[in-house]
């Protein structure tokens, strides 16, 4: 999908998986796998013997897929779900499988009480390892695929202009925090020199070299934010995103202005936006170049005066 199109993808896939429940979405997210994972086995249930415990299986890796799609996600009734459903797959089929994905159908994350049911089950399985496979890597999946495929699997044709609002959703959280931060009560983060160079290598305008290098104070507050998620995984993956982004957009574009353009839009969509909002938004972006997650190093040994800055 082009980089439009994945931002278009966001809310109708939003929309999507609040439709999608029980029975349908479980065919929902069988079709996805056979068009898009190679090796995938769908599993369906057959006369008094079930689905043995299984919504899917991957042979080459050795996945197992339990799929929940209530229409009114609940804490409780997800566990018990989840604790079910891998209680079956370890009688059933521990010799088919080493990872159990849970597959949910909650726009808004994996819950805490599951997050910690995972961890249980962990403990009490050393053998296996868990992973939960929510709206967020479904996005992320789709967004690999051609269009024709996505509007074939989501029943809707995607939109044709490019006026997108919404960004990432699991991103909100920390824009809101970082917005409430007053500057005057941050300390000042130094530049390493390899940040100091990388900034004049990236060829950003001096404009937004120093807008990123003020953003930079806000690094610590965010690494501390990543550092007190419950959901560990949460800062790499984020960070692999804007990595798969960057890479596109310098790919279809050696502005980097442009770059930085279209990762904003990726980060927050193209909604008119607060100066607060705005400083947010730089902070983030900053923080990912500085962890080197978006825009190259600047080689080792290398010579800024042969390069043009814009203006």
């Amino acid at each position: 999908m082009e980089f439009y199109e994945r931002l278009a993808l966001r809310p109708v896939l939003w929309s999507c998986l609040h439709e999608l429940t029980g029975n349908a979405f479980e065919q929902f997210f069988q079709d996805f796998m056979v068009l898009s994972v190679p090796g995938f086995v769908d599993v369906r249930t057959h006369g008094n013997i079930g689905d043995i415990s299984s919504d899917g299986l991957t042979l080459h890796d050795g996945r197992l897929y339990a799929c929940y799609a209530p229409e009114t996600p609940d804490a409780a009734a997800t566990i018990k779900k989840f604790t079910k459903d891998l209680a079956g797959a370890v009688k059933k089929r521990i010799e088919q499988f080493t990872i159990f994905v849970f597959v949910h159908n909650d726009v808004r994350g994996t819950h805490p009480e599951l997050s910690a049911a995972l961890a249980t089950a962990k403990r009490d399985h050393p053998g296996l390892d868990f992973e939960v496979f929510g709206m967020r890597r479904l996005r992320d999946a789709l967004n690999k695929l051609d269009t024709t495929d996505v509007e074939s699997l989501i029943k809707v044709q995607m939109p044709l202009h490019h006026d997108v609002a919404m960004g990432l959703p699991e991103m909100e959280e920390l824009l809101s925090f970082l917005a409430t931060q007053r500057a005057s009560a941050l300390e000042s983060v130094p530049i390493e020199s390899v940040s100091s160079q990388k900034l004049r290598y990236s060829i950003l305008s001096e404009e937004t070299q120093q807008e990123l290098r003020d953003a930079m104070k806000y690094s610590p507050l965010i690494e501390h934010y990543y550092r007190d998620r419950i959901d560990v995984t949460e800062r790499d993956e984020v960070a692999a995103r804007f990595h798969t982004e960057y890479l596109d957009a310098a790919q279809s574009t050696s502005d980097a202005e442009e770059v930085l353009f279209r990762l904003r839009l990726f980060l927050a969509g193209s909604r008119v936006t607060r100066a607060s909002s705005y400083r947010a938004q730089t902070a983030v972006l900053a923080y990912f170049f500085q962890t080197c997650d978006i825009f190259e190093n600047a080689p080792v040994v290398w010579d800024d005066a042969v390069m043009e800055v814009p203006a």
